[in-house]
């Protein structure tokens, strides 16, 4: 997640190891006139306006600061873009079509997230030279890519059947092209996250977005069903793939060391191993709710499933963007762990809230941006909205084992969530239907992963568990509060955008007014933080 030569390149970003590396006095070679005119007709304008983001001299902090910065503005607009697709399609397709979309994306996922047996992480932690391990993690994820692409293809009639939905056989066929896509992807998005370039991943991410909403409106429209979410999703991937190629200051192709396969491997595959679980257990609700109640009580499962999901997304989203490289420095020089307490508590007063008034104003939302039809999606609200405040808490402490360099630990817990989970999303879904599937999330993430995360971290890193208790219960108890308070308030309003505008603001005025002193206390701690070089 090679060894970094021991001489004056220590601690250079790579756009000054390839500097170096290609002129060893460290001034640049003048270009061909010819070479030094093509350059500036291509890429002239592009560096000019995405300079700032790979200035090596930055700080750390600056540098957290400024890739927060522009992935917070990634992650709004593309959320946001999203977002509308989804209302658009939803006005479209019936409940159904999305049942079948949602089929698909069980064995799109998690072959998406194990393409590179976890390698990428070994680039990502910006503690390595990546022109020691990149080759070889390109071959990994190719080999694995067309892999799986073979295997969704090949086994769709089965996993169409076996997760309630015959009528999905070719929208997962569809759909496995993006895995062999994103597999080329895998470096370049590596090298992005490592280097802190969310400037130019904004303008990547948001044309990649556009377009899939390009393709899938007019295809939705002209009766594709869910073919039409399938192919935009491919063409989507596919301007995602050459996006990233065009943005990394450099480019790599594929190669072998068999020296530094064993590091990568240590790192990568519990890593993998453990996205392998959690894709799993965020996909064991529809395999369950496709098998016992069918195509369209899966579709408004999914619909719900997705706007719970969303504060957890953007926030964990947002935190990823600089986490792991930042946690891999702080780590290095011994500050990760006194930090913890503070970053738990920052992100839970954050989330929570939000995470609550979803749950609480499930109706009204459902009603308000997705039509009548869509309302009975609500009865899974509530446990989901839960469920996300501990997902959001769960991907921290997954972010901080992996910035240190603890991966082991992260395949445990994911194991003994899945082993928790399939039971009693089985008993829940029986007994309360799609409601039943929320709750099941719910207490389980609460129950048994959340615990089991603290102490994972506190053998990582040393932090103790009542510390890291300590920084978010009394936040889980302020926002449970403002729920009850944003509930009553809805109830009293017939309009379900009035119910929602009232309801939420009451909740989130009370959720303020009586956190009064934890958001000044962070307010003060971030300001204090020590600052250190950006480092590799």
């Amino acid at each position: 997640m090679g060894v970094r030569p021991a001489h004056q390149l220590e601690g250079l970003t790579t756009v000054q190891w390839q500097n170096t590396r290609s002129h060893p006095t460290g001034d640049r070679a003048r270009p061909h006139p010819a070479r030094q005119g093509a350059r500036c007709a291509l890429r002239g304008c592009w560096d000019r306006v995405t300079r700032a983001d790979v200035t090596p001299e930055l700080s750390l902090r600056s540098r957290v600061q400024g890739g927060s910065a522009w992935g917070s503005l990634n992650v709004a607009l593309s959320k946001l873009l999203q977002f509308l697709t989804t209302l658009i399609l939803a006005r479209i397709l019936a409940p159904e079509e999305f049942g079948a979309l949602a089929v698909a994306l069980v064995a799109q996922t998690i072959a998406l997230n194990i393409t590179e047996l976890g390698t990428t992480a070994s680039i990502a932690r910006g503690d390595r030279n990546p022109d020691a391990i990149a080759p070889t993690v390109f071959t990994l994820s190719l080999v694995t890519g067309a892999l799986l692409t073979i295997t969704m293809v090949v086994t769709a009639p089965w996993l169409a059947t076996a997760l309630g939905d015959a009528s999905a056989t070719p929208v997962i066929q569809v759909m496995a092209l993006s895995v062999i896509l994103a597999s080329f992807a895998s470096v370049p998005t590596a090298l992005v996250w490592r280097d802190f370039l969310q400037k130019r991943r904004l303008v990547v991410d948001i044309g990649a977005i556009a377009v899939t909403m390009l393709i899938a409106v007019p295809l939705a429209m002209i009766g594709w069903g869910a073919m039409a979410l399938a192919w935009s999703r491919v063409i989507g991937q596919t301007v995602s793939t050459i996006g990233y190629w065009i943005i990394v200051p450099r480019r790599y192709l594929p190669g072998w060391n068999r020296v530094e396969l064993p590091g990568l491997l240590r790192l990568g595959l519990p890593l993998a191993g453990a996205n392998f679980l959690a894709f799993i257990l965020l996909n064991v609700d529809y395999i369950v709710v496709g098998r016992e109640l069918g195509p369209q009580e899966l579709g408004l499962y999914l619909i719900a499933f997705n706007l719970a999901a969303l504060p957890s997304t953007v926030l964990t989203t947002i935190i990823r963007t600089v986490a792991v490289p930042a946690f891999g420095r702080l780590a290095a020089g011994g500050q990760l762990a006194a930090l913890t307490p503070r970053l738990v508590q920052g992100i839970a007063w954050a989330a929570f809230p939000v995470c609550a008034m979803i749950g609480a104003l499930g109706t009204a939302l459902m009603t308000a941006l997705y039509g009548e039809r869509w309302a009975p999606a609500a009865v899974a609200l509530l446990g989901l909205g839960v469920f996300g405040a501990a997902r959001i808490l769960s991907e921290l402490f997954a972010d901080l084992s992996v910035g240190a360099g603890r991966t082991g630990g992260l395949l445990w817990v994911q194991a003994v969530w899945l082993i928790a989970l399939i039971p009693a999303m089985m008993l829940g879904v029986e007994l309360f239907g799609i409601a039943g599937a929320g709750w099941a999330h719910a207490v389980v993430a609460w129950l048994v992963v959340v615990p089991l995360y603290m102490v994972t971290i506190s053998r990582v890193l040393g932090a103790r568990v009542s510390a890291q208790l300590w920084a978010f219960l009394p936040l889980a108890a302020a926002a449970v509060l403002a729920a009850v308070i944003a509930a009553l308030v809805a109830s009293l309003v017939d309009s379900p955008w009035l119910a929602l505008i009232a309801g939420g603001l009451s909740g989130l005025l009370a959720y303020l007014a009586v956190t009064v002193p934890v958001w000044r206390k962070l307010w003060r701690e971030a300001r204090a933080v020590p600052d250190q070089p950006a480092g590799a």
